[in-house]
Order: C-alpha cells, then sequence, then structure tokens
C-alpha cells in the first residue's frame, strides 16, 4: 500500500498544486478584467466629464449671448424712448410760448388752406388756437376759414378738413417727419454716438 498510497499521494499533491495554479491564474485573470474594467470606467467618467464639461461650457456662452442682446435690447429700448421723449418735450415746450405757437399753426394753415376749409383742432389748444384766431388767419390768407365744432385727436397743430380730402398739419405728423430726418442726430447729441 505503501506503493499505492505513494502514487495517490503523488496524485494529490499533484492536483493540490495544479489547482493552486489554477487557482492563482483565475485570480490573476479576475484582477486583470478588474484593472481593465476600472480603466474602462474611469476612461467613461472621464469622457462623460469631459462631455458635460463641453456642454455646461456651450450652454455658459449660449447664455452670454443671450444676455448681450437682451442688455443691448434693453438698452436701445430705453435710447428709444428717450428720444420719442425728447421729440414729446419738444412739442411740450413749443407749445408753451403761444404767440410763437400759434405763429407756427398760421403759418402752417396759410401755407395749404383752401377756400372753405374747416380747421380741426385738439381739444388742449381751444384757449390758444380760437375762432378770432382762425377768422384773422383766414383774413390774411384773403380766404374763408371756420373753425370745426369737432376735436382731433392729435397733440398739436391742426387738421384742415376740406370738401375732397383732409390735410394733417398736426404736431404729431410734423414731428414724426421732422423725427425721421434727425434722429440720428438727436442719438448723437443725447448719448455722444
Amino acid at each position: 500500500m505503501n506503493g499505492k498510497q505513494a502514487i495517490i499521494d503523488k496524485i494529490i499533491g499533484d492536483a493540490t498544486l495544479k489547482a493552486g495554479e489554477i487557482a492563482k491564474e483565475a485570480e490573476d485573470k479576475a484582477l486583470a478584467i478588474a484593472e481593465e474594467a476600472k480603466k474602462k470606467a474611469d476612461e467613461i467618467i472621464a469622457e462623460g466629464e469631459s462631455k458635460k464639461k463641453a456642454a455646461f461650457d456651450t450652454v455658459l456662452a449660449n447664455a452670454q449671448v443671450v444676455a448681450n442682446l437682451d442688455c443691448k435690447k434693453a438698452l436701445l429700448t430705453a435710447k428709444t424712448e428717450l428720444v420719442a421723449e425728447t421729440f414729446d418735450r419738444a412739442a411740450e415746450l413749443l407749445k408753451e410760448d403761444s404767440k410763437k405757437y400759434c405763429d407756427l399753426v398760421a403759418k402752417m394753415i396759410s401755407a395749404a388752406a383752401e377756400d372753405g376749409d374747416k380747421v380741426r383742432i385738439c381739444k388742449e389748444d381751444a384757449d390758444v388756437l380760437t375762432k378770432a384766431f382762425v377768422e384773422s388767419v383766414a383774413k390774411k390768407c384773403k380766404i374763408k376759414l371756420t373753425l370745426d365744432k369737432e376735436y382731433a385727436p392729435i397733440k398739436g397743430g391742426v387738421i384742415l378738413v376740406g370738401k375732397n380730402y383732409d390735410k394733417n398739419l398736426s404736431l404729431d405728423l410734423e414731428l414724426q417727419t421732422l423725427r425721421e430726418e434727425c434722429e440720428s442726430e438727436v442719438a448723437k447729441v443725447l448719448f455722444g454716438e
């Protein structure tokens, strides 16, 4: 039995040794696979972080562009409103000196009126552009003019109501025309642009 037992022990010893080698090999493979998986996971995480940063940078850049555009838009709106207020204030200043205002309106009427026209004023000018004012302009122009009983929805100036057509001599229209002609100069004065 000694010979038989020795062979069995040898087989068991060889098998144990072989099993140890296989276990070591399997353990090494498992470690290599785990290391490779960790390396790939780190690469995926790094790629994800890179994509996340790129997406963040894109969103931030887009937000900055939108913010800049909104800022420019708000500034332009404010400037436009200020220019409009300037022209509105010019109309108010023009009307403050009633003699100069009447002279201006008289010249406007004289240049465009036809015999038989009605002069329609705004309600705010009723104390300045009176029936007597209209009659004096008519006398100077040597035509028949009457003060219309209706009021015009304008800020100043007049509307000449004729038989065939009306003539808009309102301050609104005159200032709008003036604004179109010199808005850029007004903006230069206001904003130094």
